[in-house]
């Protein structure tokens, strides 16, 4: 009897044990999970963030949702007050950082006001501006009041929720930085998984975060390969090197369809949109007229159709359409070859070749190698001669001024639109004149600015779709493609989910049984 109740003791124990571990994820310490990436997720501790946030190692206070709309995070809530000078935000409860010191608005401040003193700041990910005015607007002061936190600014903000969503507030604890704001160490987060090895240029190994105040994630280690290479990629998911392939990127769009048959492909639309750039500092794309041109001979339909594999839609507002009703809805454009050589006929021809800028890091990811030929071949027939350049720095090319077009995708690091139009085209913008853009129109800069004051909704999509106007008439950049992003998995992955800023939340990733 005695042996027999040991054994129904030991048996209720292991029972109120087992119950007592809802943070536990199912199946023990051995679930690990290999993915791959076109690019390494973490920058290292020179970089503003550390690691993307994909990784799910730090969380924002804000994020957003299909419709690039605010949703809470780290904030449970705002308020806004003194028409939009004032926004204060409500932290949510219980959350411990992965050295398990607690999450306070002391904490939160501390990040921001680094943010402020280490800016301008490259980033792999989305660099810091000087004045960080494209996050904050033009912040007074952020302080801690109640165990809430405070953004007073000089001027009205009508969309700060929006402007934080993602990378511009990113939370770590304050004892992962240094008194100069870099790394001390390894990245301190709240978020499900904690960076414990990382192999630049190869791999970056996660761990479950013992003090994640959510569900633990069902995968105790993820391990998430760099493969630059495309077809390398795929390669490594056939042979079951790795479970799946994910942010953007992840499969050339030519692929999708090819490993459709065997494995879980997931495609959503997502804000990245292909634009091509003009430097209009120099001949010929200063002169309208050119731009023009260059804008009627090329066939958006077929780049996305048949280039881009049906992957993207065609190009025509300067905003993609996961923006919602700020996106200008009467947008068209027209493919006019016949009309675009009258206007070179009309503005005269360059004697030498335009150059089509591309990155060779983004050939892994898009095939802007055929893109820039088919450029190339419309601008040629609309008698603008033109070359194709490849380069891996396209920074110091587009700052040297040796280009004529560029081609690249673009996103936002929130769920502001705001920053597409501020940090690129504003005529003071690094971006535009660092990069010699040539844009300059007071009347842009001045509608921008409206927008961003104006708190009516209504009031600011009719600026914003003012503003898109504008832009298609002055064409600094054009939009040829928005582009979805498909992204796969082994059919023993579940939880498989990105968001429209192409982000997949590994802490939602569980196997399949």
């Amino acid at each position: 009897m005695r042996k027999r109740a040991a054994i129904m003791l030991a048996t209720l124990l292991g029972m109120l044990l087992a119950g007592c571990g809802g943070q536990e994820p199912p199946g023990g310490n051995d679930r690990q999970l290999t993915l791959a990436a076109p690019r390494d997720l973490v920058a290292g501790p020179a970089d503003p963030y550390y690691t993307h946030q994909t990784l799910r190692v730090w969380e924002p206070l804000v994020t957003v949702d299909d419709k690039l709309r605010p949703v809470p995070a780290l904030a449970t809530g705002w308020d806004s007050a003194d028409r939009g000078r004032r926004w204060t935000f409500t932290l949510r409860d219980g959350v411990r950082f992965s050295d398990g010191t607690p999450l306070t608005a002391e904490s939160v401040v501390a990040n921001i006001k680094r943010f402020l003193r280490i800016a301008p700041r490259q980033s792999a990910f989305f660099s810091l501006d000087a004045g960080m005015e494209a996050a904050y607007g033009k912040l007074g002061e952020v302080r801690a009041e109640g165990g809430k936190v405070t953004f007073v600014l000089d001027r009205p903000l009508a969309d700060l929720p929006s402007r934080l969503a993602g990378f511009y507030s990113m939370i770590q604890s304050p004892k992962a930085f240094t008194p100069s704001g870099d790394f001390a160490g390894k990245p301190v987060g709240t978020g499900p998984y904690t960076l414990v090895n990382w192999v630049k240029g190869q791999r970056a190994e996660l761990a479950v975060n013992p003090h994640y105040y959510g569900t633990a994630p069902a995968y105790r280690k993820i391990v998430v390969r760099v493969i630059p290479d495309a077809n390398a990629r795929v390669a490594a998911l056939r042979a079951g090197e790795v479970d799946g392939l994910i942010d953007k990127g992840a499969l050339l769009p030519g692929q999708v369809a090819a490993v459709a048959g065997g494995f879980r492909v997931v495609r959503s639309p997502s804000v990245l949109t292909h634009y091509l750039t003009f430097n209009a500092s120099r001949k010929p794309f200063s002169d309208p007229r050119l731009r023009e041109a260059a804008d009627l001979a090329i066939d958006r339909q077929a780049i996305a159709g048949k280039l881009l594999a049906g992957t993207a839609r065609a190009g025509a507002g300067f905003l993609s359409p996961v923006f919602g009703d700020l996106a200008e809805p009467g947008s068209t454009v027209r493919y006019d070859p016949g009309k675009a050589r009258e206007l070179v006929t009309t503005a005269g021809a360059p004697t030498a070749p335009v150059s089509i800028l591309i990155s060779s890091a983004e050939t892994g990811q898009f095939p802007y190698t055929d893109i820039a030929e088919v450029l190339r071949a419309a601008l040629e027939q609309a008698g603008l001669p033109a070359k194709v350049t490849v380069a891996e720095a396209t920074k110091s090319v587009m700052e040297a001024g040796d280009y004529d077009l560029f081609l690249s995708a673009y996103s936002v690091p929130n769920g502001d639109a705001d920053y597409l139009f501020r940090r690129f085209l504003r005529s003071d913008a690094s971006w535009n004149v660092e990069r010699k853009l040539g844009y300059r129109n007071p009347d842009f800069d001045d509608l921008i600015d409206q927008a961003t004051e104006q708190t009516d909704p209504a009031r600011r999509r009719d600026l914003y779709h003012r503003v898109q106007r504008l832009l298609a008439t002055d064409r600094p950049m054009i939009p040829l493609a928005y582009q979805d992003n498909p992204i796969v998995t082994t059919s023993k992955v579940g939880g498989v989910a990105q968001s429209v800023a192409y982000v997949v939340d590994l802490g939602k990733l569980a196997p399949l049984r």
